[in-house]
């Protein structure tokens, strides 16, 4: 991961991850967003328009991420994936933990219900 950038719309917290998310990137993805959760910022969209790459090690931290969330009574929605990390969801299984909207506007109204 190159990098991710953070956003508030108000109580809800706006990721947008850049670049891969492999073994060598996921580790610091991951701690960041458990910290976002764990310091109150549990309404969490995940923009995934500018990542290049999704291997297995991310699909495992979306998981741990995702647990902490509903843990903690929050959430978290995936969006602007590209059909094939959709795929990949699908297939190994991971797609019924997640929601998932096509936009950033979509992502914040699911947050919001």
């Amino acid at each position: 991961m190159n990098s991710l950038r953070e956003t508030q719309d108000g109580d809800l917290t706006i990721v947008e991850l850049l670049g891969k998310m492999d073994a060598s990137t996921t580790p610091g993805i991951e701690a960041r967003l458990l910290e976002l959760i764990r310091a109150g910022n549990k309404y969490l969209a995940l923009d995934f328009a500018g990542v290049t790459y999704l291997a297995s090690s991310g699909l495992r931290m979306l998981l741990v991420v995702a647990r902490m969330a509903n843990a903690l009574e929050g959430k978290l929605v995936l969006h602007q994936l590209d059909d094939a990390m959709m795929e990949t969801l699908e297939m190994t299984g991971f797609s019924p933990y997640f929601a998932f909207a096509a936009n950033r506007d979509e992502a914040l109204r699911q947050l919001r219900e």
